[in-house]
């Protein structure tokens, strides 16, 4: 029989012997409940005891006496589950470039106030996969906190990884089907950061322009940014950079960095002069591209009806609108 800590319990002993004198439920305690007949009930409203052990006797009318005492156990799901970090993320370095690529983390899952820590299991999934499950052996009847460690190896391509910890108590077939009590912990990979590098090391603009450059890198933790332009600190800690009435062309530098390393991405701002021959020229080179993609359609466009041409165009009619002449021949 299993019994949560707290509920009531009914235990009912019965004999098919006739001659029975009387029967009885005894516990340790010294506490007896005697009754005539052939069976008798043990009856606890609220079960405050961890090792139960009642036993029911038979007493014949010829004095002969025997015993029988159920196996109880009593049990009691945990208070919390919780995980923790250990190590906050170790750093692992590949073997050939020595760049960091992993991330070992060790978890700890804490099982806080569960009895019969024997009947517990402990089962860890990643992303809902099941990836590691440990069992007890203690035999120890009264609540007790217990634990589970997990050491596992992130890479950066796999972003956020969810980690669960699930704590279920295990009677087999037969027993209670309790539910599991669980808890979830998202961990990363951390890494250097990394220049995006779609992003075009070159722009032009006219004289007296503004303009914004952008410097995206990908890392984790954050990165925290520093830009210079010709040497002159900017003063600037996010990814991108104002600048208003750009009179000159300069040289400006991106910097990303974190705890694992640093990036640097050079952006060259090209000023043209204003005027009238300078302001076509930068309107031509803006143009370029457009003009270029009219004259391959134009292209596409005649070659299409060439080929159309070179294959001829035909029309079928009905021989009915044929005219026939009639010729002069033997009969």
């Amino acid at each position: 029989m299993v019994v949560r800590f707290g509920d009531p319990v009914s235990i009912k002993c019965s004999t098919s012997a006739t001659d029975v004198a009387e029967m009885a439920w005894m516990t340790p305690a010294g506490d007896k409940e005697f009754k005539p007949g052939s069976d008798v009930t043990w009856m606890v409203k609220n079960l405050k005891w961890w090792t139960p052990s009642p036993f029911c006797s038979i007493t014949l009318n010829d004095d002969f006496q025997c015993s029988v005492s159920p196996v109880i156990i009593v049990y009691k799901t945990p208070e919390t589950v919780s995980i923790s970090e250990m190590n906050h993320g170790l750093m692992l370095k590949h073997k050939e470039d020595k760049k960091y690529t992993k991330t070992q983390y060790k978890l700890q899952c804490g099982i806080i106030n569960v009895a019969p820590v024997q009947y517990l299991t402990i089962t860890w999934y990643k992303n809902n996969k099941i990836i590691q499950t440990e069992s007890f052996s203690d035999t120890t009847k009264t609540p007790v906190n217990e634990s589970s460690i997990l050491r596992v190896d992130i890479s950066k391509e796999e972003k956020v990884v969810v980690f669960r910890c699930e704590a279920k108590l295990d009677f087999g077939p037969h027993g209670p089907k309790l539910p599991a009590i669980s808890q979830t912990h998202n961990v990363s990979a951390h890494y250097a950061p990394e220049v995006n590098t779609k992003d075009s090391n070159h722009d032009y603009l006219l004289e007296g322009s503004n303009i914004t450059l952008s410097c995206e890198a990908e890392g984790n933790p954050p990165s925290v940014y520093n830009w210079t332009c010709d040497g002159e600190n900017m003063l600037a800690n996010t990814n991108s950079l104002n600048i208003t009435r750009v009179n000159r062309t300069k040289t400006c530098t991106c910097t990303a960095a974190n705890y694992l390393g640093s990036v640097t991405k050079t952006i060259n701002v090209h000023v043209e002069p204003r005027g009238k021959t300078n302001e076509i020229t930068f309107a031509v080179i803006w143009a370029l591209p457009f003009v270029a993609a009219i004259i391959i359609f134009i292209f596409i466009v005649f070659y299409c009806r060439n080929q159309w041409k070179k294959h001829g165009h035909y029309s079928f009619v009905s021989d009915k609108d044929i005219p026939l002449t009639q010729t002069n021949g033997n009969k």
